[in-house]
This record gives C-alpha cells, structure tokens and sequence, in this order.
C-alpha cells in the first residue's frame, strides 16, 4: 500500500500519529483512457443490445481479482462526464455481471456496492455469491461496477510527494500542520491534472452512472446493496431514482451530510467506550499504579498526561511519546491492561517506561478492510470533498479539534482528517429525503467504524427502517446471523425493526 491508509479499514489510519501520506515521485498520468478491460482493437467492436458488451471478467479484465472465476462477466458503459452537458466528453465505467442461476428469472437485478471510496468495486457482484446473501442470486443477477475515478474505470493518478518531517519533539500542531499542507499540495496538483472531471467525482453522479446503468440492462427497476461508503452512494440513488428503485438495504451507514470535523467527533464518540474498562480498571489500582483511586481523577490525570506530552513529546527507545500514544495505551486490550498502566505510570514520574511492545491500534476511524492495488487517493478525496460545506483551511480544523479536546481531555480530538485541505473545486450535491420505495437501514450498535448514531442520522433524513445489529461489526451483515433479513427483504419486501443478536453464522 502505497499512502499509509489504515490496512483494517481501507482509510487513513487514525493510530498513525503523523498521518504522513507515502513517500513516492510524481505520476501526473492524466485520465487514464483505457481502463484494461479490453484491448484498444477490442473498443472498436460495436457494443452489444442494451449499450453492453459482456465477455468472462476472468480472460477480458487485467489482472481480475478474483482466482478462478468463471461467473462474473464485465463489460464497459459509456455515460457523459458531466451529466449536466450529456452531450460533451464521455467516460467509461467498468461494470460486472453475475446471472441468476434460475433459468427465466425475472428479479431486478441487485446492483451491491460494498465500500471505498478509492477502491475497486467491480468485484462486489462475486463476493455476493460468496456471503449470506448468496441465495438471492437464483432469481437476481447481481451487478457490480468501478465507480469513476477508480479501478478499472477511467480514473486519474497521481501520486504523493515526500514531506519534510517536522522534529521528532516538535508538539503536535505542528505534525498536524505538516500533514495538513502535504495534503493540501496533492489536492491542488493532482485536482489540477484534469479539474473538469475530477469535479464531477461525486456520490450524485455516481448514483447517475448506475442509473445508467440500469438502462442499459434494460431494466425498469434495481435493487441496491450497499455496505459502509456504499451507503454514500445509496442514498443519493435514493434522492434522485427513487422511483425507478425496488428495494435498497443499507449496512453500516455513514452520516446522511458528511464533512470531516463532525465524522471525526462520531468516531470519536463511539470510540470513548473502549477506553472506559481500562479506566475503571486503574481506579480499583490506585495502590499500584496511583494514577487515581476513581474514574474522575483517573481521566483527569491521564489526560493531563496527555496534554503535557502533546506540547512536550519525548523520544524513549526509539518511540515518540506524544498525546496519541496515551490514547494508545488507554485502548490496549484487556490482556495488555497491566503493561499499558506501567507505562502509563512511568512515564507520568518522568521515568522511562518499560520495553515497547508492538504498538496497539487506536480507533479505527471510517473504512473498510484490508485494499486492494491500486488505490486512488484523489478519488477518495473527491468523493468526499467536492460536495462538502467548508472545513478545507486548517484553523477550522484544528479548532475544531481543540473544542473536541477541550471537552474530553483524554480521548477528545484523537481523530484529525486533512484529506479536504484547500481541496480547490466544488459540486452541488443531493439532498438526503424520504421516498416511496423500501429503504432499509442496519446499524451496529458496538462498531466505530462508522457509528450507530450515523444510521439513526441517515434514517431520520431518509425516512428508511433501522435494524439495529448487536454486534461491533463493519459492514458484517452477510457474515451474521442477520442476513436472513435481508435475504427476506429482497425477495419479499418486508422490513426488519427493532433488533438482531448479530455476530457470526455459526
């Protein structure tokens, strides 16, 4: 992985403590024309009925993900760039097939996207046939697609440049300023390689493309299945195609309005929970470790730890002891309580603490799991910036994060996001509102990957069912016991209130 995004999420890891992007030269490449579904002699061929062009993912897709596929078929659907002038410069969107297995069926077709934004999606029609979801392909195609701007899709790519990393001591601001202006450089060189399309990267026109999609499957209605940043996607479907959808299901739903300083307080507010153990942990241990003999002063103590070593970082074997790394120590696991509260304690006597075990993960903040190849930083800067409200400067940011700080000293403003900093162009985008066709919502109760309290969020401007799922699951719900629902809900229509045990199928 090239950017330092987080391998468990697929987004920018929230325990690297300078979130600095990768070290890499300079690939001004363009938009990309060929999108390595078909070679150039393969484009000239006249496009099938419908505008599509299927052949086996497997022999037509450059290095296809998927080892031994013989279901999935791809093809290429032409839509204009701009959607507001179809008729000028046409894009290509890489899309994917897997037929119902029941000869005759007649189901809309279940269009699934399962995250990103930045990653291929292509593959998402196969890995329905794999989860819990399965049994609807009998009578349902399901379709995947690159969504513009990423995998094989046309895309730009551009690459990071090194940084100049402040002094190891330097406090965090200044670490915060320097990840800030690294990303506002790539945002406004690689924006600049082609600004015509790069602004028209947003979830809208996404929803417009599979709209397009559906067209040219000859269709009158979809399904749609979206997980995590697919949820994005939904929803704006939902606002603009509401009529020509069926049913849509969406799991682990992201903020119906999204900008960064309010998604970094929801990560953050799910992700107090995990410390609070810990903390009551040391209270019943004040004889041992005397960071407080209550949860109050154990909170106030550790967070004055905090501060102190965002202002005045240390270096200890090699490891620089800054606010993060206390939030670090605060989140460990249950098995690593004791060594994390020798630390804690050393350090706060102006000791050297202990031998650092590997370090531990803070919380995650928004994405998916580990990601594929190929992963394009600008598309998912773009998916997120184009249509945001404001929070491109840095003071805005970092006041943001200071309030956040100011009001819980010890996990508060853990999460800091640059990815919008002085991002230079803007799109209107779709307000989120009910609809007359069946939306359904699942939420994880327990997940920090995308909040609980986004879905009650989303459900409240969709108008849309929430199921909530008992579990700490991200976007788990064709893994868990749930996924009956589901499947009952695409073949029938009937919605699921209230709660599900979640977890794992057995």
């Amino acid at each position: 992985m090239t950017d330092h995004r987080s391998e468990q999420t697929g987004r920018p890891a929230g325990s690297a403590r300078r979130r600095a992007l990768a070290v890499s030269a300079v690939l001004l490449a363009g938009l990309q024309a060929s999108t390595g579904l078909a070679a150039a002699q393969e484009r000239e061929r006249p496009a099938a009925a419908g505008g599509l062009d299927w052949r086996l993912c497997a022999t037509t897709a450059v290095n296809w993900p998927i080892k031994n596929d013989t279901r999935s078929e791809c093809a290429e659907l032409t839509v204009p760039m701009d959607y507001a002038r179809p008729g000028g410069r046409k894009i290509e969107i890489a899309v994917s097939r897997v037929r119902a297995t029941r000869p005759g069926a007649t189901g809309a077709p279940i269009v699934a996207s399962l995250g990103g934004p930045g990653f291929s999606n292509i593959s998402d029609s196969v890995s329905m046939t794999q989860r819990g979801l399965a049994g609807l392909n009998t009578d349902h195609d399901f379709i995947g697609l690159d969504l513009r701007g990423s995998g094989y899709s046309d895309h730009v790519s551009c690459d990071e440049r090194p940084r100049t990393e402040p002094a190891p001591t330097a406090p965090e601001k200044v670490f915060k300023k320097a990840d800030f202006d690294q990303q506002a450089e790539f945002n406004r060189r690689c924006a600049a390689v082609d600004p015509e399309f790069v602004r028209q990267i947003t979830p809208e026109n996404a929803a417009r493309d599979i709209d397009r999609l559906r067209a040219a499957l000859g269709a009158e209605k979809i399904n749609f299945y979206g997980a995590s940043f697919g949820t994005a996607i939904g929803m704006a479907h939902h606002s603009l195609f509401d009529r020509r959808t069926e049913r849509m299901w969406l799991d682990s739903v992201v903020p119906p309005k999204r900008d960064w300083p309010a998604m970094d307080a929801g990560t953050e507010a799910a992700g107090k929970v995990y410390g609070a153990p810990f903390v009551t942990w040391l209270a019943g241990r004040d004889a041992d470790h005397h960071l407080g003999a209550d949860e109050a002063t154990v909170r106030l103590r550790l967070g004055e730890l905090r501060g102190e070593l965002e202002q005045r970082p240390r270096i200890a074997g090699g490891v620089r002891l800054d606010g993060y790394w206390v939030v670090e120590q605060v989140g460990r696991p249950e098995e690593e309580w004791a060594d994390a509260a020798a630390k804690l304690a050393a350090v706060r006597r102006g000791d050297t603490p202990p031998a650092p075990s590997a370090a531990p993960s803070s919380v995650r903040p928004f994405g998916l799991d580990k990601p594929r190849s190929g992963f394009n930083s600008l598309q998912y800067n773009a998916m997120f910036c184009n249509t945001a409200r404001g929070n491109r400067g840095f003071g805005d940011l970092w006041a943001a994060r200071e309030a956040r700080r100011e009001a819980d000293p010890l996990t508060g403003g853990t999460e800091f996001s640059p990815w919008c900093a002085k991002w230079p162009l803007k799109a209107k985008g779709a307000e989120p509102a009910p609809g007359g066709s069946a939306l359904q919502l699942s939420g994880h109760l327990h997940e920090i990957v995308t909040p609980y309290a986004w879905a009650e969020q989303a459900r409240d401007a969709t108008g849309g069912t929430l199921l909530t799922i008992l579990d700490d699951g991200h976007a788990s719900l064709p893994s868990s016991s749930c996924a009956g629902k589901a499947v009952t809900f695409f073949r029938t229509g009937q919605r699921a209130e209230g709660t599900c045990g979640g977890g794992e199928q057995p």
